[in-house]
């Protein structure tokens, strides 16, 4: 077994010129250069970016691919590389989508929709405030923990990465 990958990928905050640090754009590049992109990658939460694959949200005006509930994906099984999800994770920031804490996405629900629709060998990739279990159910091994600072206060978040076996 190979060693977990634990490199930082620096976020932000943006350089006193030009744009290039702020997240989401040094996220994106430091994620394409890390896991490549391909026509079969699904994005959760992330209706808005359909020029980097298929795109699931709850919102039909994001223009989503797949208008759906997060724990109830109506992708196809077995069929992407690769998931991405970078979900709400609290209420203050997802305020206008959820009405209650109880409806914030719970990244297990996240982990278990995002193995039905990955192929064998597939990546899940989890962008939370938290370490994620790899839970034994789902047929996952985490393979990365990247912590990434993004925004004005560098607050930091965790792209939790699983292969699916």
């Amino acid at each position: 077994m190979s060693a977990l990958d634990t490199s930082v990928w620096l976020c932000g905050p943006p350089p006193s010129s030009g744009q290039k640090q702020r997240f989401p754009s040094r996220f994106l590049y430091n994620l394409k250069k890390a896991y490549p992109i391909t026509q079969k990658t699904l994005w959760m939460f992330s209706g808005s970016i359909q020029e980097l694959g298929d795109t699931t949200d709850i919102r039909p005006e994001t223009g989503a691919k797949f208008v759906c509930p997060y724990d109830d994906l109506i992708a196809p099984r077995n069929h992407y590389d690769m998931v991405i999800a970078d979900p709400p994770y609290t209420v203050g920031f997802s305020q206008e989508f959820v009405s209650s804490l109880r409806d914030v996405p719970k990244p297990k629900r996240i982990l278990r929709e995002a193995t039905k629709v990955t192929v064998m060998g597939g990546l899940i990739l989890i962008l939370h405030i938290i370490i994620i279990p790899a839970y034994k159910e789902f047929g996952v091994r985490r393979i990365a923990l990247h912590p990434i600072f993004c925004g004005p206060n560098n607050s930091i978040r965790v792209l939790n990465v699983f292969r699916r076996f």
